[in-house]
């Protein structure tokens, strides 16, 4: 089935395309849309440099390297522990005691992990949406205020 605007010709009578308006086959014509303006790479470079960006960068740095680190380290610091945790082991002795309802404290330690990363994704979204939304979003308005 086709349309006169379509490449393989008209439609047939009897498809339900057929009685579609022209402008409506099968979506508007996109080239409609007007486009929107870039900046060209002089004003990302000249934003780059400029303080409010280092400012951001300073901003997702400060709060993401610790937070990633402090995630990893306490993932690495159970996984050692689970490791080493084989019969004899310098810490089977940890991981195998009787923790609450029955399981182990190992077992807790694994559970722990869950809360864990949930707690450290809700932060990061906290602080995004509370300090580095708005700085991203005055430079994002900074930049398309420049017109190529």
């Amino acid at each position: 089935m086709t349309h006169s605007n379509s490449p393989d010709g008209p439609l047939e009578e009897d498809s339900p395309e057929f009685h579609l308006p022209k402008d409506h086959w099968p979506l508007p014509e996109l080239s409609n849309i007007e486009e929107h303006p870039h900046p060209d790479a002089n004003h990302y470079l000249a934003m780059q440099n400029s303080d409010e960006y280092q400012k951001l960068r300073h901003a997702f740095r400060s709060f993401a390297f610790p937070t990633v680190t402090a995630v990893l380290v306490w993932y690495f610091f159970y996984v050692l522990l689970s490791v080493l945790a084989v019969p004899g082991g310098p810490t089977e002795a940890l991981m195998t005691s009787p923790g609450w309802f029955g399981l182990n404290v190992g077992f807790w330690l694994s559970l722990a992990q869950f809360p864990t990363t949930w707690f450290a994704t809700w932060l990061y979204i906290r602080v995004a949406d509370q300090k580095l939304d708005p700085m991203a979003e005055d430079i994002r308005l900074e930049l398309e205020g420049k017109e190529a």
